[in-house]
């Protein structure tokens, strides 16, 4: 699914007016309705619903909005502020269809001191209608006063479109009036702010609202920002060929553990298995070696005589090596990684402690496979990349550290961000706070090991490993709690999360 910009979004939104044809009311009526359904199933019909307007279009989706929930029997109260003189013209017109039912209903706003007609309902929600996409600086003046006073004043906010006061293409780090809102019900697109840490409060949850816009228009918009759902991940999934053998799915080199990090070395090695990998040695120190076996028969050892990894032989035999999770900085260890860089060309990950060394011997970047996949969290992507200053500045540096090194980046996070080397950057859609375990990025690092040995393609296994990992967690979250779930319930889910996406 593509992100497009917010003067994207209204090229589309225009062409869809001139080609369907539809008028720009009528788009703003079905936009409406759109959210009005799915209100119907977020909210008790004997829920109040304070709908806060603005007079531009975005207030006059709620308006829209307003009217279909007080014909539908909601009690619903519209608070119309008027910030400016003038509405939008469909908005004018959706406020006298309001008016002519439902006048009664509507609190108008011309300053701080008529918040006092606002009656107080316990348990209300408040709908956001203030501010669409459209804006470019901070909020001031009496919209900042409604939104400090829908923000203080109710526990569930619905927003339409953009929480208020967020700008939707840049940092809003200046602006302290946004509304924080519960959930967003975005038309057609995510934003791409909705996909920063930094808007969290703002956008605590989003759902993607489609309103039919036109899919020539939309194909004909050219990005390179893209959110990655189950629909986009299902058409890349292999099946397995009745008469293969483990040899068809090739034979992956797990290098994890140390004294002391054996569980690293475990986790992503159950994980490689489970993601459908033929074989799988792994190279680690004594210790991990005899806890692994004993959980694991299935994979192959390749023991050193010291507490740490220190060689290997013939990397060229593997179809995909991976290295990095728990292997610790010893000297030998760090002269492994150079070596597989030198004279490794094959399919390879690099995680943890492996970035870190990366980070500490950047001309090493230079040795890179083409294609290597590196999976950072944002500490180590800082590590290697330098600081940023918001996620605008971040996803740029991504992106052009991609491109520079010829390599595929797995920025983890709530919506995890894998950017390709030509520049293209995919935003997960799946996976949820109970991956902030222990633990998590090693197993990662197994599933993406195992789908490369299976024969994916790096990018192929970047998008599908990261949606896989996300999805596990999800399910587990569906009948149980993400404070209680261990990264070795992610692993034990991956064969459902397969399932769910199999053709």
């Amino acid at each position: 699914m593509k992100i497009l910009s917010a003067s994207q979004i209204r090229e589309v939104d225009a062409y869809t007016i001139q080609h369907e044809p539809v008028t720009s009311i009528d788009l703003m009526e079905r936009a409406a309705r759109a959210c009005f359904k799915r209100m119907l199933r977020l909210v008790e019909h004997d829920t109040s619903v304070f709908v806060f307007c603005g007079k531009g279009n975005n207030g006059g989706d709620g308006l829209a909005l307003a009217r279909m929930l007080s014909d539908s029997g909601f009690h619903c109260i519209t608070i119309l502020v008027n910030h400016t003189q003038t509405f939008s013209s469909d908005a004018q017109q959706n406020f006298n269809r309001l008016k002519e039912k439902y006048a009664a209903g509507i609190i108008e706003i011309n300053s701080s001191a008529d918040f006092a007609s606002i009656p107080v309902i316990s348990g209300a929600v408040a709908v956001d209608a203030l501010l669409g996409t459209g804006i470019n600086k901070p909020v001031e003046g009496l919209l900042g006063d409604v939104i400090r006073f829908v923000n203080a004043g109710f526990r569930y906010i619905i927003s339409i479109d953009m929480p208020s006061g967020l700008f939707t293409d840049q940092s809003a780090s200046q602006n302290k009036n946004i509304v924080r809102a519960s959930l967003v019900l975005s038309f057609q697109f995510p934003k791409l702010t909705f996909l920063l840490p930094e808007n969290n409060e703002f956008v605590k949850h989003f759902e993607i609202i489609n309103i039919g816009l036109d899919t020539t228009a939309i194909a004909a918009q050219k990005t390179s920002q893209y959110y990655t759902t189950g629909d986009a991940i299902r058409p890349l999934l292999k099946p397995r060929n009745k008469f293969s053998h483990k040899g068809t799915y090739g034979h992956a080199l797990l290098m994890a553990g140390s004294k002391g990090k054996s569980g690293a070395a475990i986790i992503s090695a159950k994980a490689a298995m489970r993601s459908g990998c033929g074989r799988l040695t792994v190279s680690s120190n004594p210790e991990t070696i005899r806890a692994l076996l004993s959980q694991l028969p299935e994979a192959m050892s390749m023991e050193s005589d010291a507490e740490q990894i220190e060689g290997i032989d013939k990397p060229e035999n593997y179809d995909a090596i991976a290295f990095g999770p728990g292997v610790g900085f010893h000297e030998d260890t760090q002269h492994t990684l150079k070596k597989i860089l030198q004279y490794y060309s094959g399919k390879l990950v690099i995680d943890a402690d492996g970035l870190t060394m990366l980070s500490e011997n950047k001309t090493w970047l230079g040795f890179l496979p083409p294609e290597t996949i590196l999976t950072p969290h944002p500490k180590e992507f800082e590590r290697l990349c330098g600081k940023q200053n918001d996620g605008f500045e971040r996803l740029h540096a991504l992106k052009q550290f991609a491109i520079k090194n010829n390599c595929i980046v797995v920025l983890k996070g709530a919506h995890t961000a894998v950017a390709m080397p030509d520049g293209n950057t995919f935003f997960n859609a799946s996976g949820n706070a109970s991956l902030a375990k222990a633990g998590s990025g090693d197993a990662l690092t197994g599933i993406i090991l195992g789908l490369l040995s299976r024969g994916y393609t790096p990018p192929q296994a970047a998008l599908i490993g990261v949606y896989m990992h996300g999805l596990a967690a999800d399910l587990y979250t569906q009948k149980r709690s993400a404070e209680s779930m261990l990264i070795s319930d992610v692993i034990e889910l991956l064969p459902k999360a397969f399932k769910q996406l199999e053709a």
